[in-house]
């Protein structure tokens, strides 16, 4: 199928889709693939947090999801 062609499949289909979600998941889609996707700035509040949790994991201060998992069914249990 031509690239033309497609386009015009395309464009007829967006026409008709009224979903908010669908469209902005599209042009998402769409920026990605053209590399115009926004750059994420962490907060520098944010990126503290981020550099505790890395020293307490290189610490060994963490718990596995599977031993969280058992804590809240032991916790919803009672």
């Amino acid at each position: 199928m031509a690239v033309t062609e497609l386009k015009n499949q395309i464009k007829n289909r967006i026409d008709v889709v009224t979903e908010e979600y669908l469209l902005e998941e599209i042009l998402n889609l769409i920026d990605f693939e053209l590399g115009e996707e926004e750059v994420f700035i962490i907060p520098a509040e944010h990126q503290l947090e981020l550099e505790k949790s890395l020293e307490q994991k290189s610490n060994g201060e963490i718990i596995s999801n599977e031993e969280v998992d058992a804590k809240i069914k032991k916790w919803l249990s009672k």
